[in-house]
């Protein structure tokens, strides 16, 4: 068996398995398809992120933290404090993205090029005056272009009132002061995946985090007479280091546009009401996560007596099992033939999850590349 079809095959048998997250309750893995077309694409080429944003060495570099207007100046002297905006910040952004991504949209269903073997590519195409016949030469099919098209980054320290106190020695009421460094960033990613046999943009799409801020105590005052009281920090994070944790946030987001994936969707059990006493051991093999045997005894009790939530029950197993379209007969039978509205809300529920992971397995095997019916120009970025 061929490697490709080998963990197809693997994957798909584990699309089968499911967790438990309490006894009334299971967690299923289902296949999802990627939000792009990524039909017939098989091997795909990760380029290095480029930061365009020329956000190389910021002008307070190398200072300290300013202080912002609130701030009294009696406490200044106490609270001056290195910039956390480190040397090179740009480069280990890039850097950080560059990984994070590539780990993302690699999940098995494909083949995925690391960032440095790609750009090595692309090295010698340019040398040699044609990148598209070098990547088609090494069998790819699409390449994956990003850049930070965006960054933003500040810091000050702040001074702000907290709750009234009574100062301890003198017992005078008192507004304590609490200053902080504040650290506020945010990050936009730019995307291009383009098919490099019919030299066409595949997608194309951004990504922002929106502003985040970072807080660190610093101190406060701590009686009637405003002396202060360090905070026992030990760590104010480094420009870099916040930015490279944005950017793990990002990862969902390039896989599920990208990548066919799993997802794990969650089924409540019905409970036995009306009560059938002789239930009560399938319902203990719930508990004790012996899913055969608690499938069987629901599927018997539900065909000697169409108890709903017997019904109910086996077919959410049926479903975790991998045998779906008995799991839909069932939940169809609860709301055609026993009116059960619960059994429609399943059906509908069950519908949806197999269409995804038809339309997941339809990107997963086709041979025939979407972008090949597109009309376009020049590769992005090359």
């Amino acid at each position: 068996m061929k490697k490709s079809k080998l963990i197809l095959a693997v994957l798909i048998t584990a699309a089968i398995l499911f967790l438990t997250a309490c006894s009334t309750t299971i967690a299923v893995k289902t296949l999802v398809p990627a939000k792009v077309d990524v039909s017939g694409y098989k091997t795909i080429a990760v380029r290095s992120t480029k930061d365009e944003t020329r956000w190389i060495l910021p002008i307070f570099w190398n200072s300290d933290f300013p202080f912002d207007y609130s701030v009294n100046s009696r406490y200044m002297g106490y609270l001056r404090i290195s910039s956390r905006l480190d040397f090179n910040v740009s480069s280990r952004i890039t850097e950080a993205a560059s990984s994070t991504i590539y780990k993302a949209i690699n999940t098995g269903f494909f083949t995925v090029l690391e960032p440095k073997l790609t750009d090595s590519l692309v090295a010698v195409g340019e040398y040699g005056g044609n990148v598209r016949a070098e990547l088609m030469n090494k069998n790819v099919d699409a390449l994956l272009t990003t850049k930070i098209a965006d960054i933003y980054y500040d810091e000050k320290i702040v001074q702000e009132y907290g709750f009234s106190a009574t100062d301890s020695v003198t017992g005078q009421k008192y507004t304590p002061l609490y200053f902080y460094a504040v650290q506020r960033y945010a990050l936009t990613f730019f995307y291009t995946l383009t098919d490099v046999e019919n030299n066409v943009i595949i997608a194309s799409g951004t990504f922002t985090s929106g502003t985040k801020e970072e807080r660190t105590l610093l101190g406060k005052t701590k009686n009637a007479a405003g002396d202060f009281e360090p905070s026992s920090y030990s760590y104010i994070p480094s420009a870099s280091s916040l930015f490279s944790n944005l950017i793990k946030e990002f990862s969902d987001s390039f896989r599920e546009e990208l990548s066919p994936h799993y997802k794990t969707v969650y089924f409540d059990f019905m409970r036995n009401k009306p009560e059938v006493k002789s239930l009560k051991k399938a319902y203990e093999a719930l508990d004790n996560e012996k899913w055969d045997t608690a499938l069987q005894l629901f599927a018997d009790e539900y065909a000697r007596s169409s108890h709903i939530p017997s019904g109910y029950n086996a077919a959410i197993l049926y479903f975790a099992t991998g045998k779906t379209e008995t799991a839909l007969a069932i939940a169809n039978e609860l709301y055609t033939k026993h009116g059960s509205t619960d059994g429609l809300e399943l059906y509908n529920y069950l519908k949806r999850l197999s269409a995804s992971e038809e339309a997941a397995n339809k990107q997963i095997n086709s041979t025939e590349k979407s972008g090949a019916s597109s009309s376009g120009g020049d590769l992005v970025g090359l």
